[in-house]
């Protein structure tokens, strides 16, 4: 969805670059290292496609069903290009960061924006699990949520998950070793990335609960959404940390060079 991916991309970059930031320590360039490359050529080649792909096959459901494709040519490619821009602008925060000693406040931006992210998708749930077209949704046709687990999206979406995924948990859970990782470090950087996870998740709660009280939100919102946020906080942040509590310790490459 194009509210959400600008920042999961983000979020992406990031934590790229916090996950590698023993590391990053040792490059002197930002750009020119292999950690870069790789968040460059995923983002451009795995992501961004995924994003364009989706708006073209199923615009209404991409745009939260607020656009179908009478859409101007220019946001599309706009689009396709913040997928791989604020990707890199991520990297280039957690880089920056990493190399002044603020691991713990790498970690948390990513994890910052992951749960932007999510708050979009869960409190607009109705939006996000509509299992119809914009024509439906626009119509008011009623459909159940779990319908939306049998619908054409959800089965793109899980094909999807196959390209899309596995690079980047690779990189989450690879790159700590690229110097020897101890538990101790490891421990360090989970518990860095889950208080940074659970300060923004409150602090959607907190909002929520002020905007709600002061009559601020939408009428038809209910304490459904402030659940819905919650649920999702659960079950995307296992989804996101699984990688990180499998990362191998001490592990040690032997690097040969050929003179």
């Amino acid at each position: 969805m194009i509210q959400v991916d600008v920042f999961w991309s983000f979020a992406m970059g990031a934590c790229f670059a916090a996950c590698a930031a023993e590391p990053l320590k040792r490059e002197h360039s930002m750009l020119v290292n292999k950690y870069f490359v790789y968040c460059v050529l995923y983002l451009s080649l795995v992501f961004g496609p995924s994003g364009v792909y989706l708006l073209w096959g199923y615009p209404g459901w991409e745009t939260m069903f607020f656009f179908d494709r009478t859409l101007h040519p220019i946001w599309p490619c706009l689009f396709a290009c913040t997928n791989v821009l604020l990707g890199v602008l991520g990297f280039m925060a957690g880089w920056k960061l990493v190399h002044n000693g603020k691991e713990a406040t790498a970690h948390a931006v990513w994890t910052l924006s992951y749960t932007c992210m999510f708050a979009i998708l869960t409190l607009g749930y109705d939006r996000f699990l509509y299992a119809g077209t914009l024509e439906e949704w626009r119509a008011g046709k009623k459909y159940q949520l779990l319908d939306f687990f049998h619908c054409e999206v959800f089965y793109t979406l899980l094909l999807m998950s196959v390209v899309v995924l596995p690079p980047l948990f690779y990189a989450m859970n690879i790159w700590p070793t690229d110097v020897a990782i101890t538990k101790q470090r490891k421990w360090t950087m989970i518990k860095q990335a889950f208080t940074g996870y659970l300060y923004a998740s409150v602090a959607v709660i907190v909002g929520f609960l002020l905007l709600y009280g002061m009559k601020q939100t939408p009428r038809t919102w209910g304490y459904d959404r402030l659940l819905a946020f919650v649920i999702g906080q659960l079950v995307f942040g296992i989804v996101i940390f699984i990688p990180m509590f499998f990362i191998p310790l001490k592990r040690n490459r032997i690097r040969i060079k050929i003179k």
